[in-house]
């Protein structure tokens, strides 16, 4: 799992904000403007203010401070504030949906027991929301 918070979401992250690997949106709109990205990140950091230690370490600014953001707090960044903060910023809804289906999934995985039909569940979901990736980008 912990590759999943420090390759996947950070990736996730550097795509929507323009500095994936020098990619732009291409034929896509799914890039969230630097207003609205520091926007967010600050809101992360306000967040944390409100947010006991005991559900993990107090998350930064995500934008100013990214290089310090630990795959513990991109895990409750993830499944917590991202579902939150990041409803009505995209252009295209379809983007928001792609994560929450993701954000899905992985609380899925995070479960301490998993029943086969959720294996089942999680294999084909992911399945299909890499499909979904490839066809959306």
């Amino acid at each position: 799992m912990h590759l999943i918070w420090e390759n996947l979401i950070k990736n996730l992250v550097l795509l929507w904000t323009g500095d994936f690997k020098g990619l732009n949106d291409g034929r896509e709109e799914y890039q969230l403007s630097k207003a609205i990205w520091e926007s967010i990140a600050a809101e992360t950091a306000a967040a944390s203010d409100t947010i006991p230690s005991a559900y993990g370490s107090r998350i930064p600014n995500i934008a100013k401070d990214r290089p310090n953001v630990s795959a513990e707090m991109w895990s409750f960044w993830t499944l917590y504030l991202g579902p939150v903060l990041l409803r009505r910023h995209f252009k295209h809804l379809k983007y928001y949906r792609y994560f929450i289906q993701l954000v899905q999934l992985l609380n899925l995985c995070m479960q301490f027991e998993i029943s086969a039909d959720e294996i089942e569940t999680i294999r084909t979901g992911f399945i299909a929301w890499v499909e979904t990736y490839e066809y959306a980008s």
